[in-house]
């Protein structure tokens, strides 16, 4: 890691509280890139029913998009140890620039068909998760250790802003006006994020793993967070968070219209409130995790989880609803921000890309389960006792795996090596 200028590298230390430049480039990046995942994330399901009217077909694209991390994730994270992940971002972002160019020029000179976004979902969704493994074991090389909570907060904000709050109603305006160039400027976004990254100046990274097979770098990074107790643990309580996330979300547009009577405009507000929850909260994550510590902050969006899940289920209210979804939103902010911010500072940099891989691959994995069975229990009991169940589900969890919250290394939890 650079700490001067010379052979080009930029200083990863600067005046005490203010980030460095490289971080600033950085951010730049992340911001064109979620401005694009923005537009492309809305672009798709808009494209994919222009084609077909069947909720299931329409899904097929959703569902491509979200394959890649649990049959791609674990093997991101070895190549992320193996590569010099500056170069990884770059080049993924310049390759996702040439595929999303390619697809406007089907787009513009072909029939479409749902088979065929499909698998562009796919192969993107492929380049995202390589990119998102790489950046997560960057940062630390950017920033010096005590910035990193400052940097993921500033990082995380910015991506729900672009990704969440400008990015979807500049798509439907632009799917309005010409699909085509909707894609041409998501590509120009690409090239714009790839260049910025490229032109980082850090001190390139060798390669982290033993050099085996990467089947052996594989599962050396599975036993080094299985036997850290505090990581390994986290990683079950995120499961668990992730998975009644997606029961939450996945019945929420029934909720909206059966418990509460509200159309699609409040639906919007809805989950506009979940949004803003995430941003709002992003940036003051550090100043919260150094005022209280991490057990604190952690338990913190447990209990605000479970919290407004209960809520949900006992006041089918418009405004309860509205307060609920908001605290929702920060209490999962609050505990990504910090939980990555752990990682980058308790995992060895040589496992950093294979552990934060896991823990992603295992919270996208959650995610459409947890979607699945929420519809299946709210089919036998009701959306208001699926929520109640899903609060259950997070204080058993939190309660048997309880030193998830905890950041204290105890020398017999810290794995040999």
């Amino acid at each position: 890691m650079g700490t001067g200028t010379e052979d080009g590298v930029e200083p990863t230390t600067s005046a005490p509280g203010r980030l460095p430049a490289a971080f600033y480039r950085l951010f730049s990046a992340a911001v064109v890139s979620g401005l694009g995942d923005g537009l492309r994330y809305t672009a798709l399901p808009l494209l994919a029913a222009s084609i077909s009217d069947r909720p299931s077909v329409v899904a097929t694209v959703t569902v491509a998009g979200m394959l890649p991390w649990l049959l791609f994730g674990l093997l991101a994270g070895v190549l992320a140890d193996r590569a010099d992940r500056r170069s990884l971002m770059w080049i993924t972002d310049f390759t996702r620039s040439l595929l999303i160019a390619g697809f406007a020029l089907l787009v513009a000179t072909s029939t479409m068909s749902i088979w065929l976004i499909a698998v562009f979902a796919f192969v993107i969704g492929c380049a995202q998760v390589m990119f998102d493994t790489a950046a997560g074991a960057f940062l630390p090389a950017v920033v010096a250790p005590e910035q990193l909570g400052a940097a993921n907060g500033r990082l995380m904000s910015a991506q729900v802003l672009t990704s969440q709050f400008i990015g979807p109603p500049i798509a439907g305006l632009l799917f309005a006006v010409s699909v085509v160039w909707l894609f041409v400027i998501d590509s120009i976004g690409f090239l714009v994020a790839a260049v910025l990254v490229l032109t980082l100046r850090v001190a390139r990274q060798g390669p982290a793993t033993s050099g085996g097979s990467v089947g052996s770098d594989l599962m050396d990074g599975l036993r080094w967070l299985n036997r850290h107790r505090v990581l390994r643990d986290q990683s079950v309580l995120y499961v668990a968070m992730a998975f009644v996330s997606g029961a939450l979300l996945g019945v929420f547009v029934l909720y909206v219209k059966q418990d509460l009577d509200l159309g699609g405009f409040g639906y919007g507000l809805l989950m506009a409130c979940f949004a803003l929850g995430n941003l709002v909260v992003a940036p003051l994550v550090p100043r919260i995790r150094g005022a209280v510590g991490d057990r604190v902050s952690l338990s913190a969006s447990v209990v605000t989880v479970v919290v407004t899940l209960t809520a949900l289920g006992t006041l089918p209210h418009p405004v309860v609803a509205g307060l609920a979804l908001l605290l929702f939103g920060g209490a999962v902010m609050n505990w990504m921000v910090v939980t990555v911010t752990m990682r980058q500072e308790m995992v060895p940099d040589q496992l950093l890309g294979r552990v934060t891989s896991t823990y992603r691959m295992l919270g996208f994995a959650a995610n459409p389960f947890g979607a699945l069975a929420g519809g299946a229990i709210a089919t036998a009991v009701g959306i208001r006792s699926m929520l109640l169940v899903g609060a259950a589900v997070v204080v058993v969890s939190a309660l048997a795996f309880r030193r998830g919250l905890d950041s204290q290394q105890i020398l017999d939890d810290e794995p040999a090596g």
